[in-house]
């Protein structure tokens, strides 16, 4: 049934017939009524009305916020009042649809957005004054007039846009031994044969990557499928961004093939390690060589987005052993911590696909991830704590 909101006593100059028969007549003189009186010379009568006819309509959708027009529209179930969330018009695997304070909306990418009445007209393919039609009557401010039955009309799904592509025209070139030794010594650990293994299996490579007016020495995280690759600087030092310091760069993002998952694929690893972050992926291969199983092992890197897989990834993934390592992460100021957030979502995310998989938690150990686990870790020690962190994933 379709809810009206509780229509308010207002002071009117103007009774509610001659209100609504005069928006409906601007609303087809003009795809915008409002800037009608732009477009032609209007009578004074008519410029006495807009005012009144504005005000009107945002007391209109006032009333009704894109949250309640979602549910006379029975797509209560699919949108919230604020926040970056999937849309409710289309197939969105990405989450690219923002809503603000239950009154703005905008999807990033068909590029669509306004207020409650373009998500009205949108989502019934119907046109704005129809859409204005059916807002003032659910507000209560109508003038009785039948409305037509609401006929949900989804468009098409939006074309999937490709990915940007900063790696295109990078000389990507397997590390020497002095620069595995840089990124081992930076990060504190013993032994690179982590390292190693990334780069026999074409994960981890060296680029001089462009920023701004410099090249910076780089290695990167990818592997033979090149649809997503991370940087981070050889010399340890953050990336430098108008919006502020990030540690990673990326430069090539797509959320269907995440580093490693080629490789998992190509050589049938049947047992999964998925890792937070780009050291904690090469953490995870050293714990692989240190268990002895490094050649039954795939590592898969993602970043720390509380979002769940892509269908696609835990299509590749049924079959296997799954392992998801999750970083302690200490609450923020709103009390959310993003890394739990983020391997529940992966985790629920497997399960509903039927993949086997688990979720091992570093809370209570004196570290905030894979990659602080092994530092300073003598190599006769990585044996004991590989057990300890693979324990089960192999049959």
């Amino acid at each position: 049934m379709i809810a009206h909101a509780p229509a308010a006593p207002t002071a009117q100059k103007e009774s509610p017939v001659e209100c609504v028969n005069t928006l409906r007549a601007d609303a087809q003189r003009a795809p915008h009524y409002a800037h009608a009186a732009a477009l032609s010379a209007p009578s004074q009568a008519r410029t006495a009305r807009a005012p009144l006819n504005r005000d009107r309509l945002d007391e209109a959708k006032r009333r009704v916020p894109l949250s309640v027009a979602a549910r006379n529209l029975g797509l209560a179930d699919l949108l919230r009042p604020n926040g970056v969330q999937r849309s409710p018009l289309r197939e969105d695997q990405n989450a690219s649809f923002s809503v603000t304070s239950d009154t703005l909306w905008h999807d990033f990418a068909t590029g669509d957005g306004g207020d409650v009445v373009d998500f009205i007209a949108l989502a019934t393919s119907c046109d704005r004054g129809s859409a204005i039609r059916r807002v003032m009557e659910w507000a209560g401010l109508a003038d009785g007039s039948p409305l037509p039955p609401v006929r949900l009309v989804a468009p098409p799904p939006a074309p999937r846009r490709e990915p940007r592509d900063r790696l295109r025209g990078l000389d990507l070139r397997e590390p020497t031994v002095g620069e595995l030794a840089e990124i081992r010594n930076q990060r504190g650990w013993s032994v690179f044969a982590g390292l190693e293994i990334a780069s026999r299996r074409g994960l981890l490579r060296i680029a001089n990557v462009p920023h701004g007016s410099a090249l910076v020495l780089s290695w990167i995280l990818t592997d033979s499928a090149r649809k997503t690759a991370w940087a981070r600087r050889l010399d340890g030092k953050p990336w430098q961004f108008t919006h502020g310091e990030s540690k990673a760069n990326a430069l090539r993002s797509d959320p269907d093939h995440p580093p490693g998952l080629a490789d998992v694929i190509s050589a049938d690893r049947r047992a999964v390690v998925i890792a937070e972050g780009e050291p904690d992926a090469l953490a995870a291969l050293t714990l692989a060589w240190g268990a002895g199983a490094a050649d039954r092992i795939g590592v898969i890197c993602l970043t720390g987005a509380a979002r769940p897989l892509p269908p696609a990834v835990c299509a590749s993934l049924v079959g296997r052993r799954v392992r998801i390592l999750r970083q302690f992460d200490p609450p923020g100021p709103d009390g959310k911590r993003t890394s739990h957030a983020a391997a529940a979502a992966w985790t629920r995310s497997l399960t509903e696909a039927g993949v086997a998989a688990d979720c091992l938690s570093l809370d209570g150990l004196p570290v905030k991830d894979l990659a602080d686990l092994i530092r300073d870790v003598e190599p006769d020690e990585l044996e004991t704590i590989a057990a300890a962190v693979l324990r089960g994933l192999l049959p």
